[in-house]
């Protein structure tokens, strides 16, 4: 009579598909992981974007708003924007990174001071306002030593920062304002 052997699996050969099987499912859990923290970076980038185009809406309507409340001499940073007789300074817009407030304030201008209501989550904003020199009409502030010409132009950028996944990221929107009065 022949002894007949058995054939199957041993143990070394199962334990070898188990490791290459779990190598798999790891990968498979850090790829869907990696497309969760991809995906609510997403809606994040979209936030901070519409937060920032936000802001710079409120911005510009500062600027053509009633002379008498705020107007141009407005559009600036905190501390800024001397008014030449009194030398109060007019700028109304808050400087570093300051956390997002959900509601605009007495104001009703997204950006000031006086913004109000809960923070967005792990959000921060920060405008800059940088008056500009127009090589054709100087202004005092840069450009005319004599001082006689108001500021027409001003460089703004909004910056707004968040995280994903512990990273820090920004979006920033930039644009140029002027103050030109329109000549018939």
């Amino acid at each position: 009579m022949k002894l007949s052997s058995e054939k199957g699996f041993s143990y070394i050969d199962v334990m070898i598909a188990l490791v290459i099987l779990m190598i798999g499912v790891l990968a498979m859990l850090a790829a869907v992981s990696w497309s969760l923290v991809q995906a609510n970076g997403h809606e994040q980038q979209v936030q901070a974007k519409q937060i920032a185009t936000s802001t710079m809406e409120s911005i510009m309507s500062v600027k053509e708003t009633d002379p008498l409340r705020l107007g141009w001499p407005a559009v600036g940073n905190v501390g800024s924007n001397p008014d030449p007789a009194s030398g109060v300074n007019q700028g109304i817009f808050v400087t570093g990174f300051q956390p997002v407030r959900v509601d605009a304030g007495a104001d009703q201008v997204i950006g000031t001071a006086d913004d109000s209501g809960t923070t967005v989550s792990q959000m921060q904003r920060r405008i800059i306002i940088t008056d500009i020199c127009d090589p054709d009409r100087p202004s005092p502030v840069i450009c005319s030593p004599a001082g006689t010409l108001p500021v027409r132009m001003r460089a703004v950028e909004v910056t707004v920062r968040y995280n994903i996944g512990g990273l820090q990221r920004d979006e920033t929107i930039r644009t140029v304002l002027t103050d030109y009065a329109v000549v018939n």
